[in-house]
């Protein structure tokens, strides 16, 4: 029997048999490279136990895929190895479950930023990638059509950074439209610019406008703009609260005890105005409607008064009336305050015993003037012998006149 040498040509079995061994194994390093099967023992370093789940994790510029039965993010990190400082940005949050088959968490890594605002410079960490969030997180504020530009910083000496976020502050326009007080934020520079943002066209026939077109604009500028001829213009204005005053006799006198505060009332006016070159040549009213009516303000006034110990006599007496005169005192007195040392005249404003007009003049016959009714009795002496020269020639006068 002839033995046949081999010429490097294998059977077919054997060709079928190291074909799928090389597949076998060519696919094992595919899926080791990529992730896509985990071994016994993780990329985490550690056997894990119970359901698995697949993990990306994007680290900035490096993207990481493993297996893990880590039930957060705190601890998925942990078994990683992966570490993290306060000013890292991590979503979902450290304590996010992990409660999908396939997982992604992103890590955004903190670095330092420059923020100018005008004259104002300030450093920042942050893991914020948008302008404004790193604004944000410098601790500035932002308000209505301020913007935000990321320009070259070459002070490598003094930051050691190439690039700054610069605040762009907007200017604010006291804008008067048609009568329409309001204020507006704009980055417009000149007002030109400013009509046209708002998309508002002036006609010098139909319009007139305070400033011209190429007025550079100024921070807290006044500008307005006004239909020429009739016009209408609506208006909300305050209706003021009336205030009442009740008396108390049970507090002490001028205690003001407010029970009701007062509250102005609102109403909604048109009025048709007459304009010229911004200026009102006339208006009136076309109507007005109140939409909210005004609260009285209630006060109570204190009235209540420690008189002196004794009858009018012994008062008399005290302010150094002759006691031959206190028939005339007695009936000029009675008729003018009835006794009361706070009578008022509501028509005049004279006040006290014998109703003095101003008040404040008893005020040269004692400090307690206002309530002490002796003080007032030592002023009346000094007016009717000053004035008419004795009691009986004022008494004579009053009888005639029924005043003095």
């Amino acid at each position: 029997m002839k033995i046949r040498k081999a010429i490097g040509i294998l059977p077919i079995p054997s060709l079928l048999i190291l074909g799928f061994a090389i597949a076998i194994l060519s696919f094992s390093v595919i899926a080791e490279n990529s992730g896509f099967f985990a071994s016994a023992t993780s990329a985490e370093g550690a056997a894990d136990d119970g359901e698995q789940s697949f993990i990306t994790i994007y680290d900035g510029e490096k993207k990481t895929t493993l297996r893990s039965g880590a039930t957060t993010v705190r601890e998925l990190l942990a078994r990683a190895n992966i570490t993290y400082s306060d000013y890292d940005t991590i979503e979902p949050d450290l304590d996010e479950d992990i409660n999908s088959e396939y997982f992604n968490i992103n890590i955004y890594r903190s670095r330092e930023a420059l923020v100018i605002d005008n004259n104002i410079k300030k450093y920042v960490r942050t893991s914020a990638t948008e302008p404004e969030a790193v604004v944000a997180d410098a601790g500035m504020k932002l308000l209505d059509a301020d913007t935000v530009e990321v320009i070259p910083y070459n002070n490598l000496l003094e930051s050691g950074m190439t690039t700054a976020y610069q605040i762009k502050r907007a200017k604010t326009i006291k804008f008067d439209f048609y009568g329409k007080e309001m204020q507006i934020r704009t980055q417009a520079d000149t007002i030109g610019e400013f009509l046209r943002e708002r998309d508002i066209k002036v006609d010098s026939k139909d319009t007139w406008a305070s400033l011209r077109d190429e007025t550079i604009i100024k921070d807290n500028m006044d500008f307005a703009v006004y239909r020429q001829g009739k016009q209408t213009k609506i208006v909300e204005e305050d209706i003021a609260y009336n205030t009442k005053t009740t008396y108390d006799y049970s507090l002490a006198y001028n205690t003001k005890q407010v029970t009701t505060k007062g509250q102005n009332g609102k109403k909604t006016v048109t009025y048709e105005i007459n304009m010229r070159n911004g200026k009102e040549i006339s208006r009136k009213v076309l109507s007005s409607i109140v939409t909210k009516e005004p609260v009285d303000e209630q006060v109570k006034v204190g009235m209540k008064v420690d008189l002196p110990a004794g009858t009018h006599n012994d008062w008399m007496a005290r302010a150094g009336i002759s006691s031959s005169d206190y028939g005339y005192v007695n009936y000029i007195i009675e008729r003018e305050s009835h006794w009361n040392p706070l009578a008022k005249n509501r028509s005049s404003g004279a006040t006290g015993l014998c109703q003095a007009l101003p008040d404040n003049k008893m005020a040269s016959a004692g400090s307690d003037w206002a309530t002490n009714p002796i003080t007032q009795l030592r002023w009346c002496n000094s007016y009717a012998v000053g004035r008419y020269g004795s009691w009986a020639k004022a008494y004579q006068f009053w009888t005639t006149h029924h005043w003095w």
